[in-house]
């Protein structure tokens, strides 16, 4: 396959009348060639919407599958996708339906940011995630502790 491209960046997008998003072209495409067009769309709160390509999704499952008992944690993590989720396919304008239950509980009615995030996709209502996701600092500390973790897992030492 290659080398991988990554969802990364973000942009500022509108919702048509519909509930439908047009997908910037930089993710179509990355979607389309690495992924296909079917999509994972749910939440955990419902105060944003998570977009994984299906693989990606049934990735995140198989994993799931292989833990014998499953914590607390775990059950309310399959309750809270299952009852947000979605399966749905960008269509041939390379646009994709948020369901209206998820757009209202998200306050996703005009102005919309979608965020990549490696290998899935976030949408927010644009001033909630400035609110909630980028106020404040971050600061020395959480940086020392992502370095630490980005350093665990390419196998450098801190």
């Amino acid at each position: 396959m290659g080398h991988l491209k990554r969802f990364r960046g973000s942009y500022e997008l509108k919702l048509d009348d519909r509930g439908r998003v047009k997908i910037p072209a930089r993710y179509l495409s990355i979607l389309e060639e690495q992924y296909g067009k079917e999509i994972y769309i749910t939440s955990l709160n419902g105060d944003h919407v998570l977009m994984y390509p299906l693989i990606v999704w049934e990735g995140i499952e198989q994993s799931i599958e292989k833990i014998p008992v499953r914590s607390p944690e775990i059950e309310e993590f399959i309750d809270r996708t299952g009852f947000w989720g979605n399966e749905s396919e960008v269509d041939t304008r390379g646009r994709i339906l948020i369901p209206p239950e998820l757009r209202n509980a998200g306050k996703l009615h005009e102005t919309v940011r979608i965020i990549g995030k490696i290998d899935y996709m976030v949408m927010w209502n644009d001033e909630l995630f400035r609110e909630k996701a980028v106020s404040g600092e971050f600061g020395p500390d959480k940086l020392q502790k992502v370095s630490q973790l980005l350093n665990q897992y390419s196998g450098r030492s801190s």
